[in-house]
């Protein structure tokens, strides 16, 4: 599916969610932590999640 979205890549899909407050400020602090946005310390944390489901 081509994006007609011109800021987001292709090989990339917007997704909007809604997400527990005091979790999405824990993810937050996380991610000032590894030097991340919020976004991309989401990204790392279910492509972390996956490769563990993958090991099983």
């Amino acid at each position: 599916m081509k994006n007609i979205d011109p800021y987001t890549r292709d090989d990339q899909t917007r997704f909007t969610m809604r997400i527990n407050s005091e979790l999405l400020e824990k993810i937050k602090l996380e991610a000032e932590k590894n030097k991340r946005s919020t976004a991309k310390q989401i990204e790392f944390i279910l492509e972390q999640y996956v490769k563990a489901l993958s090991k099983e």
